[in-house]
């Protein structure tokens, strides 16, 4: 068995229990670590693509030169080649498909995700969201993105930005909790939008001005959306809403959580529950911190 190690002035040294085939490969991820070192030390963004198909590949390579300045791409053809190369120098970006021969996508990620050493290697994975919530915690701070090829370059290059934002700021910073008291008014008719509204708890109710008289258009409780078709249908807010009663809501700014709030409302029950375990973590460190 080969293996890879770095000594103090950071040469890699290869041990050899035996010569074999897998040399020549062994060989090529070792320049693959001395090629990523080089690029930490440029302050380049590394970026690790693991797929078989040839064709994802170039477009992956392609997008991620276009979009991401000073970046480099390297790949691996399975899930233990992947995991071998971030155990050794962790990316920047990880981008895998679902299916890789040795190990899954899925499970590489859930190796990186259970060890606290890979906290700032941020992960996409190119496949459909699943109906079962996955990685929700990982989700909501943008850690992790589902990438579908049907969204593009424009989603991809997306998800590359945001991946690399999250390098950079709180992860909690995109989100916050509101709080209404019966009658205040959330979202005024006419107005552009420009965060999506999760109900933690309370009731709202939705209307619109009609001849100078109000029209209701119906309640809006725990665990619903508040003003997603603005965001939908690219569009000025199509009605307002108030408080019935004391209401708490989650703001999740357009382009944070679309692909998880529009594509499996299933979700929200976990996302309200993971968001809100956030944000008051946030709020009391903020306390902490004041007092």
């Amino acid at each position: 068995m080969n293996k890879f190690e770095y000594s103090r002035n950071n040469q890699i040294i290869l041990h050899q229990d035996h010569w074999s085939g897998g040399f020549i490969q062994s060989l090529l991820n070792a320049l693959y670590l001395v090629k990523l070192m080089s690029g930490k030390l440029e302050e380049k963004r590394i970026f690790l693509v693991a797929t078989m198909d040839e064709v994802r590949k170039d477009m992956f390579s392609s997008v991620i030169q276009k979009h991401i300045s000073n970046s480099t791409v390297f790949f691996a053809a399975d899930g233990a080649e992947a995991l071998f190369k971030i155990e050794n120098a962790p990316p920047d970006v990880f981008i895998t498909d679902y299916a890789l021969p040795k190990m899954t996508g899925i499970d590489v990620v859930q190796q990186i995700v259970s060890k606290a050493k890979f906290d700032d290697v941020s992960i996409i994975i190119c496949a459909r969201l699943p109906d079962k919530e996955h990685f929700v915690d990982e989700v909501v701070t943008g850690k992790v993105q589902f990438f579908l090829e049907p969204g593009g370059e424009p989603r991809l290059a997306h998800c590359l930005t945001r991946a690399l934002n999250r390098l950079t700021k709180d992860d909690i910073s995109d989100y916050r909790l509101v709080f209404l008291a019966s009658d205040e008014v959330l979202i005024q008719e006419g107005e552009i939008g420009k965060s999506v509204f999760i109900v933690k708890k309370g009731t709202l109710q939705a209307y619109k001005s009609k001849k100078g008289c109000e029209v209701i258009l119906g309640e809006i409780t725990s665990g619903e959306f508040v003003g997603e078709m603005s965001h939908i249908n690219h569009e000025p807010r199509s009605a307002s809403v108030r408080a019935l009663s004391d209401c708490e809501l989650i703001e999740i700014p357009y382009g944070t959580l679309d692909l998880v709030l529009f594509s499996k409302p299933s979700w929200s029950k976990a996302l309200v529950a993971t968001l809100s375990k956030r944000l008051k973590k946030s709020n009391e460190t903020v306390l902490k911190k004041t007092n």
